[in-house]
């Protein structure tokens, strides 16, 4: 049996990593070195994407197809992963700030480009720097039948340039220990629905590989795997008028990176990348795209989502959408609107390209929601059936202070107008796609987080990725959710007018508190 299929590191990641926090002590830098290496300046200037946000973010790399030149590299790069403005905080000095969220503001997610027949743009592999908005050529030549044949894919490529996303594990490790595994996933998550969101704005097609050799995918970016690694690629454009990528020879050259200061080593992290790897053509081929469809469960009550109609703003385009969008601090209680509610979940839950969903397989997640105020729908704890169509009803109630606890004891819980729960039966994906499995439905949250960002941010509202109790997640929406654990969970609503975190301590924190003093008798349930 091979290592992959071996599905016990990933059970033990994920018990081991439920919920840590850490002092912080010695932050890494947010950017590599140059490392000597001329820059490739790419294009300045260039339009926005103008397609309305909310119908990017619906339909990922959903481009009816042309070819990539630098142009669309630039914009494409910008837009995923570039340095869109940068402030003076008194309290911390010069803020960046980049087009895609990232948990602490840590941005560990690395883009790099393979390309071949590129107008503008010399064939090579890449290295994208935010700050300088350029490219680092880390090798020579058209390597695209190398990326192509470690993603299982021998009849060569069929595509123009693919961004593979990386991790730099310290980065996040540096604050969130071992849980930043987890937080690494969700980065390239945000990183991945602003890319595919710009491709279709670009008219081009593209689509997620999350299953290709590790070792051989690290190695032609020149990676040690270690402390940076491989984490999927977004093949883009569809080849057309593209000369046949030529049988390349792997380069064999290794580099070993230097241990960044006050670096930890947590074993859970290393142990649970090392056995989720792949280790050849075959098993990335029998990997691939063939989770069974959730079956449809029946719904007492439900609401069904409606199609974007006249009630629902009109929205911004793509590129200023990003451009402006942040991470919301606080949210006013005030309500939303249904129809808000219905394009957020549309725009964001709508099926990914990715190989690890197979032909009837729609999302390795499910969705629950607790609604605290959106007008027409009452409010209480929900679950989107599979495919996106309708909100079915578990539990009538009023649940801002369970909301606030599940999301950490944070007010941002509490006062949203909405609270998104992305999870996933654990069991149903590890027994397929083994270890693996476990990096895509982190993934995968991240992508509809992502997109859930730039949904509600075109809707004139505001959104956040925030961290959670896994087991009380999964308890609260039981018996439902029973056997599923949480993957990534998203706060939405309108953001007040002082965007700063407020102090919130809900019902359940107080008697937890009061438990831990001993304010309570044994044996007592409070």
């Amino acid at each position: 049996m091979s290592r992959n299929r071996d599905t016990g590191p990933a059970w033990s990641y994920h018990d081991s990593t439920k919920l840590s926090y850490i002092d912080l002590t010695s932050k890494p830098p947010l950017y590599k070195p140059s490392e000597g290496r001329p820059l490739v300046a790419l294009p300045r200037g260039l339009p926005p994407p103008e397609m309305p946000a909310i119908q990017a973010a619906a339909l990922p790399g959903g481009g009816s197809g042309g070819r990539v030149d630098v142009a669309a590299v630039a914009q494409l790069l910008h837009y995923s992963s570039g340095l869109v403005r940068k402030a003076v905080v008194p309290s911390v000095g010069e803020v960046h700030y980049r087009a895609a969220a990232s948990a602490g503001a840590l941005y560990p997610i690395e883009a790099y480009v393979v390309c071949g027949d590129v107008d503008g743009l010399p064939m090579g592999v890449y290295r994208f720097s935010p700050p300088e908005a350029g490219l680092y050529q880390v090798r020579e030549g058209d390597f695209r039948r190398c990326l192509s044949l470690a993603e299982g894919d021998g009849d060569g490529p069929a595509w123009d340039a693919a961004v593979v996303l990386t991790a730099v594990f310290w980065r996040s490790a540096w604050k969130y220990r071992a849980r930043s595994y987890r937080y690494c996933f969700w980065d390239a998550g945000t990183v991945l629905a602003n890319l595919l969101a710009t491709a279709t704005a670009l008219g081009l097609p593209g689509r997620v590989s999350a299953g290709f050799v590790d070792e051989e995918v690290d190695r032609l970016l020149g990676l040690e795997g270690g402390r940076e690694a491989a984490l999927c690629v977004v093949p883009l454009g569809d080849g057309t008028g593209s000369r046949r990528a030529p049988d390349c020879r792997l380069p064999t050259d290794a580099r070993k990176a230097p241990a960044a200061r006050g670096e930890t080593v947590y074993p859970e992290m290393r142990e649970l990348h090392r056995e989720s790897c792949l280790g050849s053509v075959a098993e990335v081929q029998d990997w691939k795209g063939v989770l069974e469809p959730r079956p449809a469960e029946a719904a007492e009550r439900s609401h069904p989502l409606e199609p974007a109609g006249p009630d629902l703003p009109s929205t911004d385009g793509l590129g200023r959408v990003i451009e402006d969008r942040g991470s919301t601090r606080r949210f006013a209680r005030e309500p939303i609107s249904v129809a808000q509610l219905d394009g957020a979940l549309r725009a964001s839950t709508g099926r990914l390209t990715a190989d690890f969903l197979g032909p009837g397989a729609d999302s390795l997640l499910d969705v629950y929601v607790i609604v605290n105020a959106v007008e027409g729908l009452e409010p209480g704890a929900y679950h989107l059936t599979p495919g996106g169509q309708e909100l079915e009803l578990l539990r009538r109630g009023a649940f801002r202070s369970e909301a606030g606890h599940l999301c950490f004891e944070q007010a941002l819980g509490a006062d949203a107008a909405a609270v998104v729960f992305l999870m996933a039966d654990l069991q149903r994906v590890l027994g397929r796609l083994g270890n693996r499995g476990y990096r895509a439905a982190q993934l995968e949250a991240g992508v509809v987080g992502g997109r859930l960002y730039l949904a509600t941010h075109a809707l004139g509202l505001g959104a956040t990725g925030i961290t959670f109790y896994d087991d009380e997640v999964t308890e609260f929406f039981s018996p439902h959710a029973r056997g599923k654990s949480a993957m990534f969970v998203v706060p939405l609503g309108r953001k007040a007018a002082e965007n700063r975190v407020r102090p919130f301590r809900s019902a359940i924190g107080v008697k937890l508190d009061a438990l831990a003093r001993g304010a309570y008798p044994a044996g007592s349930n409070p």
